[in-house]
């Protein structure tokens, strides 16, 4: 049987911005409300660096702008979510280790993007970033999951490689399983630096001996949970119909979020023929159930359908890119009619260990 997972990175903008209850809250209340009606459990990857700071802010009094406190809300619904069956993971954006509040709002450190080049020691050191950011979930989440325990990572903004002191640093704090691979996946720059393009695109999970993005045979303790991808034009997942539609309807989540993506390209300053172009080129896409349209998700499915042999799916999602319930209710409803079973990182680890 095919087993899908829903991954949410749970998190604002990678550069800082963003509000945690538009950008997070909400739209995750929305999400997990389609998920019930679909009885589908979703895998939360939880940013904690972001947590930390904003957390340290709020109590030193700094209301960042809030009328309410951002902190609480995040906590109550991932306690909500625990409650309601969903699984919560680590996402790690080392980018936030030295992140400072501003009048003009959080600034990031822009040349700490990736993990797998992340060399800090001593207190904010790789494997320390990993320790306490396992303890901060496991001491959130205990009191109404005893028996829970932080064993997956997912690193921001897929910055996973090299990955030799990522694994070596799993291996320390006993994590167990890896979700930042994307087959096919590429970026040379500052802010995203790595390259997937050898890795199996029919294999829904591998062991991993040193590195991530090298499959190795038997069991070895710790896994790679590959992203499913497909190679599509650029405006079909940032610049799609639906997403044009609710730019000119003013919905500001989706001109938040493609001025946020758009930023990030090094197209930010090139022509609006450049920009055209960038946006028809061909590029290796994560499959997002939060932000591609139904004729989209279509493309993945009939990929699907070709890996007979395959059985775990991981798929994507955000917050704070959710464009409504049309194509993420299309596809968790045609995944359930075509008897497709929904799990999460914690079943699947219970099941091949």
């Amino acid at each position: 049987m095919k087993e899908i997972i829903l991954t949410l990175d749970y998190e604002l903008f990678g550069n800082g911005k963003g509000d945690v209850f538009r950008h997070i809250v909400e739209p995750t209340q929305h999400i997990m409300k389609i998920a019930k009606r679909h009885n589908a459990h979703l895998t939360f990857f939880f940013e904690v660096v972001e947590y930390w700071r904003m957390k340290e802010e709020w109590e030193r009094g700094n209301t960042m702008g809030y009328t309410e406190n951002p902190i609480a809300a995040m906590e109550k619904q991932i306690l909500e979510a625990v409650r309601e069956g969903h699984d919560v993971q680590l996402h790690l954006h080392p980018q936030w280790v030295d992140a400072q509040w501003t009048e003009a709002g959080w600034v990031v450190d822009d040349t700490s993007h990736r993990l797998g080049h992340y060399s800090r020691e001593g207190e904010y050191s790789m494997v320390e970033l990993l320790r306490k950011g396992k303890e901060t979930l496991e001491q959130l989440i205990t009191p109404v999951k005893p028996y829970y325990h932080c064993t997956a990572l997912r690193a921001g903004g897929y910055n996973a490689f090299p990955s030799d002191e990522i694994v070596k640093a799993m291996r320390e704090v006993g994590m167990k399983m890896d979700s930042s691979l994307y087959p096919g996946g590429f970026a040379q720059g500052e802010i995203a630096d790595y390259d997937y393009r050898t890795l199996p695109k029919d294999k829904g999970v591998w062991s991993v001996e040193n590195r991530l993005e090298e499959p190795t045979q038997g069991k070895t303790g710790i896994y790679e949970l590959p992203i499913c991808s497909l190679e599509i034009t650029r405006w079909r997942k940032y610049a799609s119909w639906e997403r044009v539609k609710n730019i000119l309807s003013n919905t500001q989540q989706s001109k938040e979020f493609y001025a946020s993506k758009m930023s990030q390209t090094s197209h930010t300053k090139k022509s609006m023929t450049d920009k055209i172009k960038f946006l028809f080129e061909k590029e290796c896409q994560t499959w997002d159930y939060c932000l591609l349209p139904e004729a989209v998700h279509n493309l993945f499915l009939a990929e699907m359908e070709k890996q007979t042999d395959r059985r775990y799916y991981t798929l994507v999602g955000h917050p704070k890119s959710y464009m409504g319930e049309q194509g993420y209710s299309f596809l968790l409803k045609t995944l359930n009619d075509n008897g497709y079973r929904f799990t999460t990182i914690q079943e699947i680890l219970s099941n091949i260990e």
